[in-house]
């Protein structure tokens, strides 16, 4: 029964995607619909909050989503409020209900970033941890969430006017503090992610993994074929050189080591 209503929770996800990437990319969703971005977020995050539980056990990765959403809501709001972490900004449109002046479906689009993110480096989390696993570990998904910010937030701000960044940067006017506050917010959330998870055989639920690596693409690809219609080339060729570069490498480390076996 479980197994039947994470699969169609996935199914519903992967039919509101296909209309969205068409209305959304093409800028054909009327503000009437625009509550259907939050909904999309909130499928997303639900995903990923599953893919949690099967990492951590039920109950622990059912604790540790709720902690990150309320985490990255507080990182958010201290920007929103005070200018902190990610810069000066203020959002525009409407995103559902907020938390701290954030809106809630933020939170589950971190959750997104974070366990999206995990599923590329999920080798490195089985058996004997060590330094070096762990410096790899925190920092390439970490790379992998700065990835996705550099296509979300042009994209957020220059097309769609989501939110306002109140303060200049040299990438589409954006803060350079804002990509160093993804990397930081990630490291963390990665770091105690990496200590708290226990050794197991993660082959159990690859095919939950290949699912999040593939909604970590399909969100990717969302945003980049709506740049595209943008006119926003720059940020499209920098996120996919960004991101060939991190999965290629996590690709090459899962065909060419046994990570199961090693240390």
């Amino acid at each position: 029964m479980k197994q039947k209503i994470e699969l169609g929770i996935w199914r519903i996800f992967l039919v509101w995607y296909a209309i969205g990437i068409i209305l959304v990319s093409l800028d054909w969703l009327p503000s009437s619909l625009l509550w259907a971005n939050a909904v999309f977020l909130y499928l997303a995050g639900i995903l990923a909050a599953i893919f949690s539980m099967k990492v951590f056990g039920n109950q622990r990765g059912l604790l540790f989503s709720i902690i990150i959403i309320l985490a990255t809501i507080s990182a958010e709001s201290l920007g929103v409020h005070y200018g902190l972490i990610f810069g000066e900004y203020h959002y525009e449109k409407d995103f559902g209900i907020q938390l701290f002046g954030v809106p809630i479906t933020i939170g589950f689009a971190w959750l997104l970033v974070i366990f999206t993110s995990m599923a590329f480096f999920i080798h490195l989390l089985e058996k004997k941890r060590s330094l070096t696993k762990g410096f790899c570990y925190v920092v390439l998904t970490s790379l992998l969430a700065v990835a996705m910010d550099l296509i979300i937030d042009p994209v957020a701000f220059k097309a769609k006017q989501y939110w306002i960044w109140d303060q200049p940067g040299f990438y589409y006017d954006i803060p350079n503090q804002n990509f160093l506050g993804w990397f930081m917010v990630s490291c963390t959330i990665q770091m105690v992610l990496y200590l708290v998870a226990t050794s197991k055989k993660f082959q159990e639920f690859e095919p939950w993994s290949k699912k999040m690596r593939l909604l970590y693409v399909l969100v990717l690809t969302m945003f980049i074929a709506t740049a595209l219609f943008e006119q926003l080339y720059l940020a499209v060729f920098v996120t996919l050189a960004f991101f060939v570069a991190i999965a290629g490498y996590s690709y090459y480390w899962r065909n060419r080591y046994d990570f199961t076996e090693k240390e």
